[in-house]
């Protein structure tokens, strides 16, 4: 499906060239995005890496790292080189919209299973589970955590 896409934006490219339109231009942006990607695959780099991660940003898809009642959490994409664990949270509002708050960074992994998110008063409440490594016994303590949303 995304190939599909890609090669659609493409063609919608040089379909919409002469004369020149302003929807062009995003058209544009798949056969660059697409040149771009080859590139990167061909040679690889850092260079390129860079580039590419510019190009994907607008239109990387969401995963949904956490769902639970009104609450989403989405992996937030900062490039190929970034830092782990940024996180988006939105509540969900009138069946097809959503409420943005922000972002938030985590020390690990957010593990949806294994953990439980709520908002209060503009904070995180994240309650997860922590491994102590003592000596050779392995303690796993419940652990929560008030988080400042960005």
């Amino acid at each position: 499906m995304k190939i599909l896409i890609y090669v659609s934006g493409s063609i919608l490219f040089f379909l919409n060239r002469n004369p020149f339109k302003k929807i062009s231009v995003y058209y544009f942006y798949y056969l660059l995005s697409i040149l771009i990607g080859i590139l990167f695959w061909i040679f690889g780099g850092i260079f390129l890496a860079i580039l590419s991660s510019l190009f994907l940003k607008p239109i990387y898809p969401k995963e949904i790292k956490y769902q639970k009642e009104n609450l989403k959490v989405y992996s937030s994409f900062n490039g190929f080189f970034a830092a782990c664990c940024e996180y988006e949270i939105t509540e969900n509002k009138l069946f097809i919209f959503e409420k943005y708050y922000g972002k938030i960074k985590l020390d690990g992994q957010l593990e949806s299973d294994k953990s439980d998110l709520k908002i209060i008063n503009n904070q995180v409440q994240y309650k997860h589970k922590v491994m102590n490594f003592n000596g050779e016994t392995k303690i796993e303590a419940d652990t929560i955590e008030k988080i400042e949303i960005e």
